[in-house]
Parts: structure tokens; C-alpha cells; sequence
């Protein structure tokens, strides 16, 4: 069942793929839609779960508007109160990832909120780790200077998306969460393919950067698990079987030793 709950006069594209059980909010990543979820859905349904998917603003069947995280979050709970979700599980991909993360610092309630590779993009020359000051200067210049002209030609609400990424302190939002939230990371190395072979050396440094950051988030949080599938950046599309058990071995383990 689709429907467009209106949020903050923008419509929004929900579906219900039913299911009886605890709910789930599934959230896709930037450039994408809900239909992303629609193998994974049917799988969390057979495993117990009512799963509801929704197009971000801008994204899908939901309508055309600005972009910034507070108004992503309405979005979302806008869609959790129309379809009446208890205390539902927030998975997000990529950019709605980051959502379930800023979710998380909102919501104690939440029982987990998962972001599924959602690690942005690197903005500084102190994220490459293991370079010296000026390689590292060299590197946040290459790498940026590279991405912009990606984005070049691409839709102006998609920069805007690009630039709310780069302007969010990912660490910042884990250290604040109030719920359990598990971050979950594929393979890095599937997206060195996408640069030239001089920057696959900053990219490797930038990676290996969160990796420390998020150890050490983990060392100090107990609400923040860290867990690697060996996919690439789709771990819901690549193996949905290994997601589904990495979930469902998080929430068993929420009841059992998290506190929250």
C-alpha cells in the first residue's frame, strides 16, 4: 500500500509492505527511491517484522524541496506517526543512514537505528590518515577538487544534498546518539575503483581514518556498534541475508546487554 503523507507541506511517498511484528522504517540513499528496499522488505516480513519504506524529499514519488536535516527527520516522522509504527527500528542506506544516526540522538525509544554504509565524503586534510601534513593537504585537495567536478551537471537539489553531506560531522552525530545505533560498513575498496589511480592512495587513507575514528567511538560508546560485511557499498541489495542476521543478532543482543 502507497500512500504521500504531506510533511511540512511536501508529499511524501510511503509504503506499507505488511507484515505483523516489530515495525522498521527502511530509508534509502541519495539518488535512489524506496523501491531499493523492496527484496529486503520481503525478507525482514518473512522473518517476523512489519517493514514501511519512504522516498526521501525529492527522491522517488515524494515532491520536489529543499534539502536539509531537520526537515529530512520531519519527513520521517511524519511517516512513522501516518502509519502508526511503534517504536520502529530506523534502517537507512547511505544518506538515509546518516538520518537514522541523527534519528538516533533524537529518539531513546528507538530500539536500533542502523546506517548502512553512509560514511560521507572526506572535506579535511586531517582524515588522511598516515599521510604528513603535505601530503595530506595534496590529497584533500585531489580528492575534492575530484568530486566537485563529479558533481558538475548534476541537479542543483542534488549539490544541495551533497553540500548538507560534507557540512555534517558524522563523529559528532554518533557521539550523540541515545539509542543503540550499528554502523555497518562494506568493502571500501569496491568504490577505490571509482578514482583515477592517483587518488586511490588518498582514498585508502581516508578509509583507513574511519576506521580509527569509528574504533574509537565504539571504545567510548556502548551505544555504538561497528560491524564490516564483506559487500560493497549495498550491503541490503548485495547480500540481504547476511544484513538480515547482522540486524537481528544486534537486536537480540540490545535485549540482552545495551542499555537505552
Amino acid at each position: 500500500m502507497v500512500s504521500r503523507v504531506v510533511a511540512g507541506g511536501v508529499p511524501v511517498a510511503a509504503e506499507d509492505y505488511g507484515g505483523n511484528g516489530r515495525d522498521v522504517l527502511l530509508l534509502h540513499g541519495g539518488g535512489r527511491s524506496r523501491r531499493d528496499w523492496d527484496s529486503f522488505a520481503g525478507l525482514l516480513i518473512s522473518n517476523g517484522f512489519r517493514a514501511v519504506s519512504m522516498d526521501h524529499r525529492g527522491h522517488g514519488e515524494s515532491g520536489e524541496a529543499p534539502w536539509s536535516w531537520d526537515e529530512a527527520l520531519a519527513d520521517v516522522a511524519a511517516v512513522v506517526e501516518e502509519y502508526g509504527l511503534h517504536r520502529p527500528m530506523i534502517v537507512g542506506h547511505s544518506l538515509g543512514g546518516m538520518v537514522a544516526a541523527l534519528w538516533a540522538g533524537e529518539h531513546a525509544e528507538c530500539p536500533l537505528a542502523v546506517n548502512l554504509d553512509g560514511h560521507g565524503n572526506p572535506t579535511r586534510p586531517d582524515q588522511f590518515f598516515g599521510l604528513d601534513e603535505v601530503s595530506a593537504a595534496d590529497a584533500c585537495r585531489a580528492m575534492t577538487g575530484f568530486l566537485a567536478e563529479m558533481g558538475r551537471g548534476l541537479p542543483e537539489e542534488f549539490l544541495q544534498v551533497m553540500k548538507e553531506i560534507d557540512a555534517l560531522g558524522l563523529c559528532t552525530v554518533y557521539r550523540a546518539v541515545r539509542c543503540p545505533l550499528l554502523v555497518v560498513s562494506g568493502d571500501a575498496s569496491a568504490f577505490a575503483a571509482m578514482f583515477p589511480e592517483h587518488l586511490v592512495t588518498a582514498w585508502n587513507a581516508y578509509c583507513l581514518w574511519l576506521e580509527k575514528q569509528l574504533e574509537a567511538i565504539t571504545r567510548e560508546l556502548p551505544l555504538v556498534r561497528h560491524v564490516s560485511l564483506g559487500t560493497g557499498h549495498d550491503p541490503h541489495i548485495e547480500d540481504p541475508q547476511a544484513l538480515l542476521s547482522v540486524l537481528i543478532g544486534h537486536l537480540n543482543l540490545r535485549r540482552e546487554k545495551w542499555s537505552g
